[in-house]
């Protein structure tokens, strides 16, 4: 079978359903459901309830049976781990293993190991998933399957870029020939990714039009997943260039389709991008209303790098908001996931602006503990460009609290020995520019210490850096309108650099919702018969082991799902609609 198929294939499976049930319906109904597996989770999960009882249980039929049973375990795996239903999608991955067949499907094996990788990286589980990643490579190699074989290179190569961005790993890899033009697709969005990711640093533009290239690919051979992830590094890396319209258009398109499939890590990670953007531009209130939202939907899943991100960028609003209090827990938590994680960079800049909301609290003491830490942790890592920061909050630090001078200090304060150390480090660092706030410290403390000249200096810098910090809030009133609107109608210019329509997004958004908008998952077919039993929140989610966030996560989802304004309407409208027994 196929690892993708284009959209015209998969309207032809579905003309083959409505035909009478037969052979040639089972495998169509097999194929769609596996084709489905990231496009439609919630519809590949009911269609693998529907197939399942109705494998054929004769001897003659063993064979072809059990490769259906791999394949549709496989497709409920991957399905279930994009929905963050953990246990259910390690339960169709043994299950998948035990039908294995390669004489009936050569392919399932080296799939499976694939599939292991989604699941792994859902998890947040790295070594598993790049040795999922590198067992379907050794696997593909082994039974001389070019297609998938080019396949399993290119992905594995595009995980690698995210762990080491600063390796092409996509160089003198083939991507598979004519012979497999849906293959092909898939590859070019993945090779897109990989080269995306490779030339991040080095060449923010052009990796950000690769990233978009990526997104077209992945959509025309339902990668959605991919997709998704790809405008939402075009927006990131687009909004680094300065381009707040065209990256709003970019996290706009990513919110639309994560929220269309479901899965709670995809959204997630889309809204915070939304909300980070929003933050930039000044819309604070949204951008906390957004952020928090995003948490609810990454903390259903693994926490993880995502989940950090998120939470940094809510303590980064709270400070813009003036709330430095509330913004220290959430801090707090980015850091501890970071620690967790093991991303050393990420680590680093959280710690340094932790040490800043730190000493704006008043938190002197462990303000210095945080950046010694900090300092340590840029030192063993090479990470020198990251000393800016530090000696800028030692700057504060100094200036608001008496503490003992720095060794070899020969300005008038400790304040100022820092803040030059400053900003001599940040002009020793490629494309650096220092923030007005900087400019106006330096020009209060030299005005302090009564050199006009030198103050006078810095405060038209000072001007000089506002006005251009200003420009980026006050010229980008697209940006907010696409933000704001994101949940809507998705309004694309025809040629965008995304290659993305207007019209094929709302036909596919139009199709899922015919489709799988009343498709239920299995831990939302728990809930609501713990919903008819007059379950609270707090016993739902100690009956299947969730916490309250994630039970009224689901509630949401359930409610939007059966048009139910209230859990005894939801009750009413799932016996109604056939998803609960009336006796339930």
């Amino acid at each position: 079978m196929k690892m993708f198929a284009a959209d015209a294939e998969l309207l032809a499976l579905e003309g083959v359903l409505t035909q009478p049930w037969g052979v040639d319906v089972l495998a169509a109904t097999v194929s769609l459901a596996w084709h489905l597996r990231q496009r439609d989770s919630a519809r590949a999960l009911r269609l693998v309830d529907g197939i399942v009882p109705l494998l054929p249980p004769t001897p003659e039929g063993t064979r072809r049976r059990d490769a259906h049973r791999a394949r549709v375990a496989l497709a409920a795996c991957e399905a279930s781990a994009l929905l963050c239903d953990f246990d259910v999608a390690e339960r169709w991955l043994a299950d998948a293993r035990q039908h294995l067949d390669p004489h009936a499907d050569d392919c399932a094996e080296g799939d499976a190991w694939l599939a292991e990788a989604v699941l792994a990286k859902m998890r947040v589980q790295r070594a598993r998933e790049m040795a999922a990643h590198e067992r379907a490579v050794g696997y593909f190699e082994m039974i001389l399957a070019p297609d998938r074989l080019a396949i399993a290179r290119i992905w594995l190569s595009f995980e690698r870029a995210y762990s080491e961005p600063e390796i092409d790993h996509a160089i003198g890899l083939q991507p598979p020939g004519p012979e497999w033009p849906e293959a092909r697709v898939a590859w070019d969005a993945l090779w897109c990714s990989s080269r995306a990711l490779a030339l991040s640093y080095r060449h923010p533009a052009e990796s950000a039009l690769l990233h978009r290239q990526a997104a077209a690919h992945a959509r025309e051979v339902g990668m959605v997943r991919l997709e998704i992830v790809a405008m939402i590094n075009a927006g990131a890396a687009t909004q680094g260039l300065g381009d707040m319209d065209l990256a709003a258009q970019c996290f706009e398109i990513a919110a639309a389709r994560a929220a269309a499939t479901g899965w709670p890590t995809l959204i997630g990670t889309a809204n915070t991008r939304v909300g980070e953007l929003m933050q930039t531009l000044g819309a604070y209130e949204e951008s906390r209303s957004i952020l928090s939202e995003a948490i609810v939907a990454l903390s259903i899943g693994a926490p993880g790098a995502h989940l950090a991100i998120a939470y940094a960028s809510l303590a980064e609003t709270l400070r813009a908001m003036g709330r430095i209090e509330d913004s220290l827990e959430p801090m707090e938590r980015a850091i501890a996931l970071y620690r967790e994680v093991g991303f050393r960079h990420s680590l680093a800049l959280n710690l340094i602006f932790h040490a800043r909301g730190l000493v704006a609290a008043g938190l002197a003491q462990r303000a210095l503990a945080v950046c010694s830490e900090a300092r340590a942790l840029i030192e063993e890592s090479d990470l020198h460009s990251l000393h800016v920061g530090v000696t800028d909050v030692l700057a504060d630090l100094h200036h608001r609290f008496e503490l003992p001078a720095p060794p070899g200090m020969t300005l008038p304060t400790p304040a100022l020995h820092y803040a030059e150390a400053a900003l001599a480090e940040g002009r020793r660092v490629e494309g650096w520019k220092a923030p007005a706030r900087l400019y106006t410290f330096l020009a209060e403390r030299w005005a302090e210490a009564g050199d006009h000249a030198r103050a006078y200096g810095y405060a038209r810098a000072a001007l000089s850096a506002k006005e251009t910090e200003a420009t980026q809030k006050m010229n980008y009133p697209l940006a907010l309108v696409r933000l704001r609107r994101r949940g809507s109608q998705i309004d694309i210019p025809a040629g965008s650099a995304s290659g993305v329509t207007a019209a094929a997004l709302d036909a596919g958004e139009e199709r899922q919702r015919r489709q799988g908008s009343r498709t239920l998952t299995p831990k939302e077919r728990s809930i609501l018969l713990l919903l008819a039993r007059n379950f609270s929140n707090k016993e739902i989610a100690k009956s299947i082991d969730v916490s309250d966030e994630t039970v009224k996560w689901h509630l949401k989802n359930l409610f939007n799902k059966l048009d139910a304004g209230s859990r005894k309407h939801a009750v009413t409208r799932a016996r109604s609609l056939g998803f609960i027994s009336f006796s339930a």
